[in-house]
């Protein structure tokens, strides 16, 4: 049986992979918003701090086609868990969207709330 460490890691890994998938789908804010906590953060390149109900919104932030990529692979991933309810996720991205490529150093920060689900706290993307 796995150690709690594991299966947190294992939980925050599947978290950034429906992340990516929601960041890289047709129309991502929705999807998007139900991953976060209410105060959270989303952080891109050239763009402002992104809110869910700030302003910037992530619904003004995200509009399609925001990162529509044709494909994506995280590279070097680490998982930190920084105790049983809270854990942070770095990583490179790898993007291609037809011949245009996209390149960027990236963490996300997760929190797990009473009802055990994970909830991200803050996303950073760096080019």
């Amino acid at each position: 049986m796995p150690s709690i460490h594991e299966r947190i890691r294992e939980d925050l890994l599947s978290c950034e992979q429906d992340l990516w998938t929601a960041i890289t789908s047709a129309n991502p804010a929705p999807a998007v918003k139900k991953l976060c906590l209410p105060e959270a953060n989303l952080i891109f390149p050239q763009m402002p701090i992104l809110t869910v109900e700030g302003n910037p919104s992530l619904n003004d932030g995200l509009q399609p086609p925001f990162h529509r990529f044709d494909s994506y692979r995280l590279n070097q991933v680490r998982v930190i868990v920084v105790n049983l309810t809270a854990g942070i996720v770095t990583y490179q991205i790898e993007a291609a969207r037809g011949g245009q490529a996209y390149n960027a150093t990236s963490s996300s920060t997760w929190s797990q709330g009473a009802d055990g689900e994970w909830r991200m706290a803050c996303h950073q993307e760096t080019i």
